[in-house]
């Protein structure tokens, strides 16, 4: 019975030790370590603060010196030729960019339009408008037909709501897919990963739309793209443009129509925007006329259009000299 016993004792002591082998080991339960979310920018223009956490710059971009004059929020000046930005502050911070907008409108509808081609003016198509009293229109009519190179002049030098509008639901029949997503991928096509929209107008809080923004950096890529577009720039230079119709229309900012009081720089052609929570905006496209270099300019919620204007051209005349 001894023996019996012992030898029951020790396959019980190997049959333990295997148990232990193989055994899930148990390891320490760790907190889990979250990154911290940085709070957003308490004196940004974008909204509320959603979505407005600053976007990390991927170069070190020179910011003004002492003999600069900046009251905005943001600007950005980067060369055309090559993409780099030559001169900026808080360029990829979030935005509201008010009807800068319309250019990425006009060059994702010039995808599926022709300019020379008319368009009837659908039932259904401008309702969205007769909701809001305060967007500027040319006053279409449903049933009537308008040239597609009228609407993209309609929409930039005069910054036309309706215009937009109509281009948008156009171009949406042509693909068969909601226009704001053709918007938004062309947008990323261009590379401007930080921006989002949501309207062709360029609406933003004042009027409910909370996701259309983007960057000054961003808006500089967009007028880079633009200056590609003959339709587009034709439509967004001087001081006046007359439709097919005989009807002239003058350009809503007076510094794109009376160009610049500087030997160093012409301005090529722009567009502007401007709500009451995105303060004045302004994005061009300017020639250096000393060596030819072209530069893209983006100035974003200045407090007024003469504050704007006067800054920029210092800003501008300053790159250029250099």
């Amino acid at each position: 019975m001894k023996r019996i016993a012992a030898l029951m004792l020790l396959l019980a002591v190997c049959f333990s030790l295997a148990a232990c082998k193989n055994r899930t080991p148990v390891y320490e339960r760790k907190t889990p370590v979250y990154l911290e979310t940085p709070e957003p920018k308490t004196d940004s223009p974008w909204g509320d603060g959603k979505n407005s956490t600053p976007v990390p710059a991927e170069q070190e971009t020179p910011t003004p010196g002492p003999s600069y004059t900046f009251s905005g929020y943001a600007f950005c000046v980067m060369n055309a030729a090559t993409g780099e930005i030559v001169l900026g502050k808080n360029e990829n911070d979030r935005n509201y960019i008010a009807s800068i907008t319309k250019l990425l409108t006009c060059l994702t509808a010039l995808d599926y339009l022709s300019p020379e081609e008319n368009v009837k003016i659908e039932t259904g198509w401008l309702d969205f408008l007769k909701k809001d009293e305060s967007i500027e229109c040319y006053g279409f009519k449903e049933g009537s037909t308008q040239k597609v190179d009228d609407l993209v002049c309609m929409a930039l030098i005069r910054s036309f709501g309706d215009a937009a509008v109509v281009l948008g639901k156009a171009a949406e029949v042509r693909a068969g897919r909601p226009f704001i997503d053709l918007m938004n991928e062309k947008a990323l096509l261009f590379g401007m990963y930080s921006s989002h929209f949501d309207n062709v107008i360029g609406l933003d809080i004042g009027n409910n739309y909370t996701e259309n923004y983007s960057t000054a950096a961003d808006a500089a890529i967009l007028m880079k793209e633009a200056l590609k577009n003959e339709t587009v720039m034709r439509a967004s230079a001087g001081k006046s443009i007359k439709l097919s119709n005989g009807t002239t229309l003058s350009n809503t900012s007076s510094y794109l129509a009376n160009g610049s009081n500087s030997d160093l720089y012409e301005i090529m052609g722009g567009k502007t925007g401007s709500t009451k929570a995105s303060g004045s905006n302004l994005a061009l496209a300017v020639r250096n006329t000393s060596n030819g270099d072209i530069y893209v300019v983006v100035y974003l919620h200045a407090p007024g259009v003469n504050v704007l204007a006067s800054e920029l051209h210092e800003i501008i005349e300053g790159v250029c000299k250099e």
